[in-house]
């Protein structure tokens, strides 16, 4: 290999803007085989690995683990380990990334007004000068939180929020979003915006999928109540699949399967992971692949495909004392089920009143593919489902 290649942010998926150095796989130094995972990046809420093209030597990082940077980006350089330090300094030098189109007032002053470049300025790489540069931040006054004090984007967005360097109040701590965070804002956003949300809200009797469930703990299958839930729900999509579906466009996509995605809580966010074919699945099978999906969200260890077509969402905050809530829907699909906490209240049963554990449950949908008798006719056929359990 005699050429320099430039590891620079790839665009993985059709909205993704920006990524974050999550791992390192490589050091500076380190061969490089083509294939060899070299870095890990956190984006759209999943890790997402890039592989080496080319073999060669990692020959420089330019960012740190824990740095956000815009998609085409400069990482690192890989070159043969007898390329010169000069001409990877001058490619560097010459690398046109995402800034290249940045407006006069962002770029460096001319050679001869420039002022030496502060300690502080080393510590950052171009992208994150030039937003100083824009937001009139001196480096200077900057502490980095980056790996080894290096300055981040966040650390300059934060010290130009502030005003000054001693804007710090003991009333509150300022937590800079995460880039998780900030999709979720932006996606969530842009659905409560753009959809026409309804819904529909109904109380089910759990005592019989309770009574179920004692029954397979007693015969050592561990399933919890939403793993019940979900497989009541996936049985219902079949028997109403005009709510089992994504509007891409102007295309109504009904699936053959349910794709049920289960909303699963990390200190990050909630992750829609996907249980797919979940209407062929028993609800131990279910329960299983649910613990698989939990075990990486946690981690941050998500794939593309684990957060990918579903037809259905499944959000559950019972477990945290919540009794009705509504969410919003996590387009392209069209409905999600907002499950509530199961608790002992007054039921009328054959005419008595009797207490009973009852759940609501809160159906969204976006009114442009599913009508209010479609929606109903779902929340039907999953109360006939969960019945079903107990007969």
């Amino acid at each position: 290999m005699s050429e320099i290649y430039a590891i620079a942010v790839p665009k993985w998926g059709i909205e993704m803007v920006e990524g974050t150095i999550s791992t390192w796989n490589k050091s500076v130094g380190d061969a490089v085989r083509k294939g060899e995972d070299v870095f890990e990046m956190e984006s759209d809420k999943i890790v997402n690995v890039w592989d080496a093209p080319v073999d060669g030597v990692l020959r420089r990082r330019l960012v740190e683990e824990g740095e956000t940077m815009p998609v085409g980006s400069l990482l690192g350089i890989i070159a043969a380990a007898d390329v010169d330090d000069a001409a990877i300094d001058a490619f560097i030098a010459d690398f046109a990334g995402p800034a290249a189109d940045a407006p006069a007032a962002a770029k460096p002053a001319a050679a001869g007004a420039s002022a030496p470049m502060s300690e502080a300025a080393k510590k950052v790489n171009p992208v994150v000068r030039r937003l100083a540069a824009e937001l009139n931040v001196d480096l200077d006054s900057v502490t980095g939180t980056g790996r080894n004090g290096r300055i981040t984007k966040e650390d300059v967005e934060l010290a130009a929020s502030a005003g000054a360097p001693d804007d710090v109040s003991d009333d509150y701590e300022i937590i800079p979003l995460s880039p998780i965070r900030k999709t979720i804002g932006k996606r969530l956003t842009q659905a409560k915006q753009d959809i026409p949300h309804f819904y529909l809200t109904i109380e089910y009797e759990l005592d019989g999928l309770m009574a179920h469930r004692q029954k397979l703990k007693e015969a050592g299958d561990k399933v919890s109540v939403n793993d019940l839930l979900v497989y009541c729900v996936a049985q219902a999509l079949m028997a109403e699949p005009r709510v089992n579906v994504n509007l891409v466009g102007d295309n109504i996509h009904q699936f053959k399967h349910a794709n049920v995605a289960v909303a699963i809580a990390t200190d990050d966010g909630l992750f829609p992971a996907t249980v797919y074919n979940a209407d062929t699945l028993s609800a131990q099978e279910i329960s299983a692949a649910t613990a698989v999906l939990a075990e990486k969200a946690r981690g941050g260890k998500l794939e593309k495909a684990d957060i990918s077509n579903g037809s259905f969402t499944v959000s559950n905050l019972g477990m945290f004392g919540v009794s009705t809530f509504n969410a919003i829907i996590n387009p392209p699909m069209g409905a999600i089920l907002a499950l509530g906490k199961g608790e002992a209240r007054v039921a009328v049963k054959d005419g008595v009143p009797a207490v009973a554990t009852m759940i609501n449950a809160t159906l969204s949908c976006d009114h442009r593919v599913i009508d209010g008798a479609v929606g109903a006719g779902f929340l039907a056929a999953l109360g006939e489902e969960i019945a079903k359990l107990g007969a």
